[in-house]
């Protein structure tokens, strides 16, 4: 990297490469009522616009879906995110349309023509409006809470001691501005009938599989490829409805495509995180020993749960008592989809949120008691004595046969 001999995704040129651009809905939340990509399709230069309903013919009328890496139980599953949207937009940045065309810039210009005819409908964009279940963005699941883990040890409900505090807190939304953004370069061989993706990141393997089962391919018939990366953060490297969408055009066209994506989409596309405020109360005794930690979490998990979507609420759920002898715990936290980018994992998912709402609750604690801060922590720390020390459970099941790795 030093000497310039780095070889990153738009450092690959192959020949007889085509280059992809994603046509993004600009609405939040509507109905799909057509996408007119006729007049982009007759633009010299372009070889295919594909759209979901297109691409749902192909597969009995469903796209394949974009699958739940870790943590996939079962409640989940209505949340999916289809590769494409087919009679529904829910977030602004979800891919209607795929243009293909002898450069990006060709693309580029075909996009532009590619007119989505999509009816407005009421916009959820706050997790607590969300939970009333007055706007709906899956009417046939009829509700838009996920579900709700319990992190639970001891008898938090029923501990007292002589002081107590409760307090809100909140931590906003995130996403990682790596200095190079997601792209991808695929590559279909009609005659060994085999698939290399190049641009690979953070777990090929998994996101092999998963292109491998949406493709319809034997798993052996898939190559993914890790170049240089030039930064991930837990965002990149996910399966994402481009994974998808980019080898398919390289299998119906039978040659290479490239899609890079631009900063714009990055921060539409790519994966947020931490947006979640929580409820909670401390239980302690006059010396500062805390006897209880206890309650509510909701989280603003986007249009719709995807890959690692799960894993943030699940850690603060079981992580919110950190590395401290507390007894009795328990934080109840609820999912809930709004019209909002999709979260996933950056930086420390869901131990990043825990350890803020716990860390400013003992703040207020040990100046209420009058006790260093310090000293306060160093009394509440486990032990090497109590090693191994159990953290709380979590009272959801989980399906061990799915989780990767």
């Amino acid at each position: 990297l030093l000497t310039g001999k780095g070889q990153y995704i738009d450092d690959i040129h192959l020949e007889g490469m085509l280059h992809a651009v994603v046509v993004r809905s600009a609405i939040a939340h509507g109905r799909i009522i057509g996408i007119a990509a006729e007049e982009a399709r007759r633009m010299p230069g372009v070889h295919a616009v594909f759209t979901g309903r297109e691409i749902a013919a192909e597969y009995n009328g469903v796209v394949p879906q974009v699958p739940i890496r870790l943590y996939p139980v079962p409640e989940i599953a209505p949340f999916a995110q289809g590769v494409i949207a087919v009679e529904k937009v829910r977030y602004v940045g979800e891919p209607v349309a795929i243009v293909i065309a002898d450069t990006a810039a060709l693309a580029e210009d075909a996009a532009d023509l590619v007119q989505a005819n999509i009816e407005p409908l009421p916009v959820v964009a706050d997790c607590h409006a969300s939970v009333s279940n007055e706007t709906l963005l899956f009417e046939t699941h009829g509700s838009n809470v996920v579900v709700t883990y319990t992190g639970q040890k001891g008898d938090a409900p029923g501990a007292v001691g002589p002081y107590t505090r409760m307090e809100k807190f909140s931590v906003h939304r995130h996403s990682a501005v790596m200095m190079e953004t997601r792209g991808l370069v695929a590559r279909w061989e009609e005659r060994s009938a085999k698939l290399t993706v190049l641009g690979a990141a953070k777990v090929p393997f998994s996101t092999r599989k998963a292109l491998a089962g949406a493709l319809d391919l034997p798993l052996d018939s898939v190559d993914m490829i890790e170049l240089d990366v030039g930064g991930g953060f837990g965002v990149r490297g996910e399966f994402y409805p481009e994974d998808f969408l980019v080898p398919y055009a390289s299998r119906k066209l039978k040659r290479p495509v490239k899609w890079i994506e631009d900063r714009r989409e990055n921060l539409l596309g790519s994966n947020h995180a931490r947006e979640m405020d929580c409820e909670l109360e401390i239980v302690c005794e006059r010396n500062g020993k805390v006897v209880a930690l206890r309650g509510k979490a909701y989280v603003d998990a986007g249009a719709y749960m995807r890959t690692s979507g799960a894993i943030s609420p699940r850690n603060v759920a079981q992580f919110i008592g950190g590395g401290y002898d507390i007894p009795n715990v328990r934080i109840e936290v609820t999912i809930c989809t709004t019209n909002k980018g999709p979260i996933g994992t950056y930086r420390g998912p869901g131990r990043f949120e825990a350890d803020f709402f716990r860390e400013r609750m003992f703040d207020m604690a040990a100046r209420d008691l009058g006790i260093d801060p310090v000293d306060f922590r160093r009394m509440n720390l486990v032990r090497p004595e109590q090693m191994p020390f159990p953290v709380p459970r979590i009272d959801n099941p989980v399906n061990t046969d799915e989780l990767d790795g």
